[in-house]
């Protein structure tokens, strides 16, 4: 082949590969701001779904407030439930969320509800953490509600999402 037609054929290449870079480069900026800008909160407050011998069942609903032009689809593969004990700042895992792949979609400028997250909490792992907790309710009364934390772990338009403390 000519060596024109080959430099030639590379000069074009690399032009095209240049211009999209730059054409989708912003829009894959914009969405890891909306991603950044996401608010995700706990709607209400968790309530008891099931106690029974093999744990505790904790529903819980998230609110997510979308600041972007755009519509979002956010993935919410997890939810974490914390306990602190008091007088420290090391939080203990009471228990996640099953994995999930299902996407929910919020619509630009507005505020969406996930309901009906549930978290389970099992037998085993309330029988290590009671000690802890009956003896910082003993101390603390019904404060000790304001004990248990929650984190959520999602993916916005396939951008993972900080880790939010709810």
């Amino acid at each position: 082949m000519n060596k024109k037609i080959v430099i030639g054929i590379g000069v074009a290449a690399a032009a095209a590969v240049g211009y999209f870079f730059l054409k989708l480069l912003p829009k894959s900026l914009q969405l890891k701001e909306s991603a950044d800008n996401i608010k995700v909160e706990l709607f209400g407050l968790p309530k008891i779904h099931k106690l029974d011998l093999s744990g505790l069942k904790i529903s819980l609903d998230l609110k997510v407030d979308n600041p972007a032009q755009g519509r979002l689809n956010i993935k919410i593969p997890s939810v974490r439930a914390y306990y602190t004990p008091v007088n420290t700042t090391n939080r203990s895992l009471l228990a996640s969320t099953t994995v999930s792949d299902k996407t929910y979609t919020i619509e630009p400028v507005s505020t969406g509800k996930i309901s009906g997250i549930i978290i389970e909490v099992g037998a085993m792992n309330l029988l290590l953490n009671a000690p802890t907790i009956v003896k910082d309710y003993l101390a603390q009364g019904t404060k000790i509600l304001d004990r248990v934390g929650f984190d959520v772990i999602a993916e916005v338009n396939g951008i993972p999402l900080k880790v939010q403390k709810l």
